[in-house]
């Protein structure tokens, strides 16, 4: 037996539109930068994959409805940007957590200087 498929509601409609234009004007990395929601779940929303109007679509709405400023980033820097967001988040403003995240940085690069080089 086959189950009907509910159409989405006239607003959730309207939300994957707006999004799909969002999609086609910015990238996933940069505006999970500018929003701070994960950029995977911005992909899956900006794809239309949502049934209904959550507190990230309504984030993304907001983010998709302000006027673009300044030229759309290169992905690099867009990255670039979200790397340093995240770690500003991490920081707990003090000097011993700044020495702390630098050092788990460090790490993380010999880590990946170790593998390279295999």
């Amino acid at each position: 037996m086959q189950m009907a498929v509910k159409a989405p509601s006239a607003e959730v409609a309207q939300a994957r539109r707006t999004l799909e234009r969002l999609r086609r004007r910015a990238s996933t990395v940069q505006v999970a930068a500018d929003t701070g929601i994960h950029q995977s779940q911005v992909s899956r929303l900006l794809r239309g994959h949502f049934r209904r109007i959550s507190a990230n679509v309504r984030a993304l709405l907001v983010y998709a409805a302000k006027p673009r400023m300044r030229k759309a980033q290169p992905p690099a820097d867009a990255a670039k940007a979200a790397v340093i967001k995240a770690a500003l988040r991490t920081w707990d403003a003090t000097p011993e957590g700044a020495q702390a995240l630098v050092r788990l940085l460090r790490s993380v690069q010999e880590i990946r200087r170790g593998v390279r080089s295999r």
